[in-house]
């Protein structure tokens, strides 16, 4: 049956997955943009805290819906009312999302891998290398022509033309035009200088070395390398003279050597990472894929307890109303499809109560005309030769008064028996109007049956009864008088259908199923057997086929045996004989142990003596 517990329940549980869906994606989101604005790239789930975190909310995600699926699949074993409907929806819902989500996440990883390793290919390597490695070249090459002049050309020309930075700048510039500052220097004091001021080395200690290079200058639009060497030359009064010469490097070089080196230490970490960017891809598609995975089988289960509760309702109506337990209306405040079936259902509901009422009145009707019918003609049977017997009497007395005497005795008699008749014919109509309730108390089936079967062995010497297969050990709280009589009446009916010339046998099993144990009584004759098309009019009120019958005999033992909470069928074939089919329910309860039952004995105790041990097979 379908709730609103499991509708609210599920609520709380898309609410959930929402919430989580919502912070997936926007820490994915600040994610990938932290990444695109830092040059370092994403970060390893090893190392990166937030990935990691993020890591979470998918198998949070997953988790939830592993559990939902485990315990939609544990209903759908079990067989719970309604599972197969919502498996078919959660198929059709989650083949709606994959199908709708499949070909976008996989074309975008497509072409988001391609994106990502296009500037991985060899081609953009090898152009990277060779771009890097030519800068390189430069670089070297032009600090070796910086080497060579400072300690070749400078030498020979301070020699020649002494302590003059502005002549020796202009002489230097002759073989290398680059050459933009010159400045001279005694020990750590600037002697002179000449050139580009941003060219200018700052006081700062010089190297201990007779020559090396010095960092790099810097500006906004050109850079310069330093080459310092040590006694060039000496002054006028003999101090030695040591020499700074700057060489200008320009602008977009340096803008484009610092470009390549990123680029290829940006490659070196792409290839350097522990993890393949893939990871990062299924990550990012994990948290897309598996929220809706999740919602989608949540909005099934939903949409399937929205479907089905209605049903259900209907399907416990159907079934109170099939079982007999009322028509109860069923309440809704929908305004849907689902509405409008079960006030249609509502309505049916009270056609049929209309129905029924109907029914129930003229069937009272139609019984109560038909015991009129029926006891008008039985009481006219007897009353017919009643009044023949008393005019013939009333004639010879009128007639012949002296010889009266010799019709008295026997119309007296014709009117006494009929009278009988008649009296014996409205007790039977009486005892079926007025049956008592059954006063059951635990009894021997065997010995029953032998109490019944003995009272006709004597008065029906030509037929044969057979009780040998009743055990002993079947014992039944029932009530002795009322299933002695309807044994009694189906005993008649069979030495009837035998001409009091055949065979009856009775026989008894214990029968169990999963629901319930109970007694099954056979009772078989070899008699003329019942037509198929009066086989479902014998159990009626007032139905016979008897000249002398009331129709009340089986009738009353189908009722007995109802008011045992039992059933009765038959099964009869022309010339074969008839079966009736006797279910009783048998109660658990001990038989005491006398020392022997014989036939007529007392019925058991109402509550058997406890810790006896009962005779019933195990």
């Amino acid at each position: 049956m379908i709730t609103g517990a499991k509708g609210r329940r599920r609520i709380p549980e898309i609410a959930i997955v929402a919430i989580i869906y919502s912070i997936s994606l926007l820490a994915a989101f600040l994610l990938v943009r932290q990444a695109l604005q830092d040059a370092t790239g994403l970060p390893d789930f090893n190392r990166g805290m937030t990935a990691s975190l993020l890591l979470l909310l998918p198998l949070a995600l997953l988790g939830i819906f592993v559990t939902s699926l485990l315990r939609f699949f544990r209903q759908l074993a079990q067989g719970v009312w309604g599972s197969r409907l919502r498996l078919k929806l959660v198929v059709l819902f989650l083949a709606a999302i994959m199908l709708a989500a499949a070909p976008a996440v996989l074309f975008m990883s497509l072409l988001t891998l391609r994106a990502i390793e296009l500037p991985a290919t060899r081609t953009m390597r090898d152009a990277l290398s060779a771009g890097f490695e030519l800068a390189l070249h430069y670089y070297q090459t032009r600090e070796l022509t910086l080497r060579n002049i400072a300690e070749t050309r400078l030498p020979e020309s301070y020699a020649r033309i002494g302590a003059n930075p502005a002549a020796l700048l202009a002489d230097l510039q002759r073989f290398d035009p680059a050459i933009e500052a010159l400045e001279l220097r005694i020990r750590h004091r600037v002697l002179d200088f000449s050139g580009v001021q941003a060219a200018q080395t700052p006081e700062t200690p010089l190297p201990g070395g007779e020559a090396a290079f010095l960092p790099r200058l810097a500006s906004n639009d050109a850079s310069w390398a330093r080459y310092f060497i040590r006694n060039i030359g000496l002054t006028a009064d003999g101090q030695p003279v040591s020499a700074i010469v700057a060489l200008r490097y320009p602008g977009e070089l340096d803008g484009g050597a610092e470009q390549l080196t990123a680029a290829r230490t940006g490659l070196t970490t792409y290839d350097g990472r522990d993890q393949p960017f893939a990871l990062y891809l299924v990550f990012f598609v994990s948290i897309v894929i598996v929220p809706l995975l999740t919602l989608a089988m949540l909005f099934a289960l939903a949409a399937s307890d929205m479907l089905l509760r209605p049903i259900s309702a209907l399907e416990g109506a159907f079934r109170r109303v099939k079982s007999g337990q009322g028509h109860s209306k069923l309440l809704t405040n929908q305004v849907d499809e689902s509405g409008r079936l079960i006030d249609e259902f509502n309505s049916m509901l009270d056609q049929l109560d209309r129905h029924r009422d109907d029914e129930l009145r003229n069937e009272k009707i139609g019984v109560w005309r038909d015991i009129a019918r029926r006891l008008a003609h039985e009481l006219r049977n007897p009353l017919t030769p009643i009044k023949l017997s008393a005019e013939r009497v009333l004639r010879r007395y009128r007639n012949d008064p002296a010889t009266v005497g010799d019709i008295l005795e026997k119309s007296m008699i014709a009117i006494v028996q009929e009278t009988s008749n008649m009296e014996n014919l409205l007790s039977d109509f009486q005892a079926f109007a007025r049956l008592p309730e059954a006063q059951k108390n635990w009894l021997r089936l065997a010995d029953l049956v032998g109490e019944t079967v003995l009272l006709y062995s004597a008065s029906l010497p030509n037929m044969q009864f057979i009780t040998s297969g009743i055990p002993d050990s079947i014992v039944l709280k029932a009530d002795r008088g009322y299933l002695k009589q309807a044994l009694s009446n189906l005993i008649t009916n069979a030495a009837d259908a035998c001409d009091s010339q055949g065979r009856v046998e009775i026989r008894a099993d214990l029968v169990k199923t999963a629901e319930s144990r109970y007694c099954r009584i056979q009772l078989r004759d070899n008699g003329r057997g019942i037509p198929p098309e009066l086989q479902d009019k014998v159990f009626s009120p007032y139905y016979t086929t008897k000249q002398q019958g009331t129709g009340l005999g089986l009738a009353v033992v189908e009722h007995v045996i109802n008011s045992h909470g039992g059933s009765i069928r038959l099964e009869s074939a022309i010339g074969q004989g008839t079966v009736f089919y006797i279910d009783l329910p048998i109660d658990e309860a001990p038989l005491p142990p006398p020392p022997e039952i014989g036939l007529g004995s007392a019925s058991l105790p109402n509550q058997p003596p406890a810790g006896t041990v009962t005779g019933l097979p195990a």
